[in-house]
């Protein structure tokens, strides 16, 4: 079940999963204005680095994701997922607590808080001088976090952000890469999709992935369309013959049946047709290939 859960996690789109993660946080930082009842105060230096800490946090917390593609073969990609929502619950817990503080310290009560999580209001809470120079309640800090050195270590742990976050984008491009060579992988990519979004938007997305090219001298590859669950391959031959060769029926065959990545959908009930076409577009035959003819 979990398993399954992380699977739908990770199949977002990108824009998706930036949403669920702005939630994750969002929810953390309403748990701690419930249940965090301090008064301290925190003035907009340490503010800021304490930020800049949180954020390269919520960064170095996507360093799991790099073992994603040994998690789907090994079946514990739920792990990166729990360990995902727990970091960001807690970046968001902490940042409500020191949203809170700051907001008390410029303003003189927490509600104000909420701003630090709206983007460019944000700059309206940090900015806001502190309401009365000396107070008890002020959060003690180290000189680290304050003063010119507070806001030079907020700033370096922001590009420190960016970078680490830009270093694991290229990371994961590079592994989508190498995967797309191994078998194993291949096969892993194509049961996730499956598991999160059905056999039909997988084969949607699996036609969406190929462009029209040329197969051989004769042979052209026009289209392919993902129809219910037929993955449905057009050709057209430039020699126009009567049929198609019974050894090229063979060996389409073979070929489908053995392949990885069409393997899988075969096996999760897809048919798998090749259609021919004469220049004029009248229909030379057809291959068609099931889990039956594959005899799985």
């Amino acid at each position: 079940m979990f398993e399954d859960l992380a699977i739908q996690y990770v199949s977002q789109t990108e824009d998706s999963l930036r949403l669920i993660a702005y939630g994750i946080i969002i929810a953390g930082a309403i748990v701690a204005a419930i249940f965090h009842k301090s008064t301290a105060e925190l003035r907009r230096v340490p503010y800021f680095a304490y930020s800049g800490l949180l954020f390269f946090v919520a960064a170095a917390s996507q360093l799991v994701w790099l073992g994603s593609i040994p998690a789907m073969t090994g079946g514990f990609l739920w792990l990166l997922m729990l360990v995902d929502v727990v970091v960001r619950l807690g970046v968001g817990y902490a940042f409500g607590i020191i949203a809170m503080a700051r907001s008390r310290d410029a303003y003189g009560h927490a509600r104000v808080a909420f701003l630090a999580f709206i983007p460019i209001a944000n700059f309206w809470l940090l900015l806001t001088p502190s309401k009365n120079e000396v107070s008890a309640n002020r959060a003690p800090t180290i000189p680290l976090l304050t003063g010119t050195l507070g806001v030079l270590t907020g700033f370096v742990l922001l590009f420190a952000s960016v970078a680490l976050s830009a270093f694991i984008q290229v990371e994961t491009n590079r592994m989508v890469a190498e995967a797309e060579n191994d078998p194993a992988m291949q096969r892993a990519g194509v049961d996730m999709m499956l598991r999160g979004q059905g056999l039909e938007e997988t084969l949607r997305q699996m036609a969406a992935e190929v462009s029209s090219q040329r197969v051989d001298e004769t042979t052209t590859l026009l289209r392919v369309v993902g129809d219910g669950t037929t993955l449905r391959y057009v050709y057209k031959v430039s020699t126009n013959p009567d049929a198609l060769p019974m050894s090229m029926r063979m060996g389409l065959v073979q070929h489908n049946c053995t392949y990885e990545a069409l393997r899988f959908v075969i096996e999760a009930g897809a048919t798998v047709e090749h259609v021919y076409q004469r220049t004029d577009g009248a229909e030379i035959g057809v291959v068609t290939v099931t889990r039956d003819v594959c005899d799985y």
